[in-house]
């Protein structure tokens, strides 16, 4: 399983530098496994970014749910 760090520069350097419009790229990029440490991780750097992270994360969840 890759670190949320590592995870995040596929959009960004460093946790600093991640934007909202950012999010869907970071999360759609995560392993099932991967998705709910990397928004934990997200969340915890960058508190700024928690509703539109939810937002994301929700959208997430309904495209990775069994049809």
């Amino acid at each position: 399983m890759r670190t949320p760090f590592f995870i995040i520069q596929i959009a960004a350097d460093n946790a600093a530098r991640i934007r909202a419009i950012d999010l869907d790229r970071i999360l759609s990029n995560c392993s099932d496994e991967e998705l709910e440490p990397t928004a934990e991780w997200i969340k915890a750097q960058r508190p700024d970014l928690t509703p539109q992270l939810l937002k994301e994360l929700g959208y997430q969840y309904e495209e990775r749910r069994p049809a």
